[in-house]
């Protein structure tokens, strides 16, 4: 089983590799949780203020691509077969 917090939920191994849409929901998902994980490590001293309007716009739009990508994992994987 493969976790996908997007969706809060796992999906099968299997399912993941024949099905190129599931794949690219693990592969996404994976990459904005790291890349969510790098931007809370790079937080700005609030002295800095506008690298810290940058680094918190940055934040709106990762926030923004999980959201896409929850809504796309419930539609990839809620779908009728």
């Amino acid at each position: 089983m493969l976790e996908l917090p997007c969706a809060d939920r796992t999906v099968g191994v299997a399912a993941a590799l024949e099905l190129p849409s599931v794949m690219m929901l693990v592969v996404e998902d994976a990459c904005t949780r790291i890349a969510y994980a790098d931007w809370r490590h790079r937080e700005p001293s609030r002295l800095h203020v506008r690298a810290r309007r940058r680094w918190q716009a940055e934040g709106h739009q990762l926030r923004a691509k999980r959201q896409r990508l929850r809504e796309l994992a419930v539609e990839c994987l809620d779908a009728p077969d």
